[in-house]
């Protein structure tokens, strides 16, 4: 791949001078501090709106690590699954319509290249994000609940990041498909939700990708899990996504 190593070079020096390497990080840390103060606060504050309703008794059990835990699953899918479609869909789109694409590919830079620096330079970002993340959420957790079940949150975050990659790669096959970033947003957007809708499928879930997201579940509940199809059909997913952008951006005109 012509010009690889110097152009994912020039994305990973543009993440650390730009918007991008604030976004998601301060998202990851934001959800790792206030998922166990959630948690913690969450049993008072339904109390709390319930003392005046005469009649009405809400008991909830006292919170624990696991609670944290899953408010930090709760915010990694509603939230930043959107963030990495949002920030995915001008990958490639983005530098079409600003006419840096052609600026790059004029020097010694195959578009195969293009492409891969493209999903590993987002990749390496959500991975460094995450895992920061992932320390902030255990480390206030140990100060909220104490030291508990961490196996159970890196298992979690592990299968989830798997995903995530997935819905990079996929999100840079719809910005190199399509010229609006609208249109790219759109579409990971529809198989975001697809794939929710999926995942609640026996036969899908057991066989396909879409079994992450139970296996997420799975995971913080130390419930026995399945992973062979759902891992191999994601490193599945993933190696054909990024290898359909590339043929793709290979025959579109810039």
């Amino acid at each position: 791949m012509t010009g690889f190593g110097a152009f994912l070079r020039k994305e990973l020096i543009e993440i650390r001078r730009t918007w991008r390497v604030w976004v998601i990080p301060a998202m990851l840390v934001f959800f790792g501090v206030t998922s166990p103060i959630i948690a913690l606060l969450t049993p008072a504050l339904v109390q709390s709106m319930t003392a005046s309703q005469p009649g009405v008794v809400i008991k909830l059990p006292p919170p624990t690590a696991l609670d944290a835990y899953a408010q930090f699953l709760k915010n990694l899918n509603q939230f930043m699954l959107i963030a990495v479609v949002i920030t995915g869909a001008g990958v490639v789109s983005g530098e079409r319509s600003a006419g840096t694409a052609i600026l790059a590919l004029t020097k010694p830079l195959s578009r195969r290249a293009f492409v891969v620096a493209k999903i590993l330079s987002q990749v390496a970002l959500l991975v460094a994000a995450t895992t920061l993340g992932t320390v902030v959420c255990l480390g206030v957790t140990a100060v909220a609940f104490g030291a508990a079940n961490e196996a159970r949150l890196v298992t979690m975050v592990a299968l989830w990041l798997l995903y995530a990659v997935l819905l990079i790669v996929v999100m840079t096959l719809f910005s190199a498909a399509f010229r609006s970033r609208g249109a790219a947003a759109g579409s990971g957007l529809g198989f975001f939700f697809l794939t929710l809708l999926l995942s609640t499928w026996g036969p899908a879930a057991r066989y396909g990708f879409v079994g992450l997201m139970p296996a997420m579940r799975d995971a913080l509940l130390g419930e026995e899990m399945t992973l062979g199809w759902p891992v191999t059909t994601a490193v599945a997913a993933i190696v054909l996504g990024a290898a359909a952008a590339v043929r793709i951006f290979e025959r579109q005109e810039l």
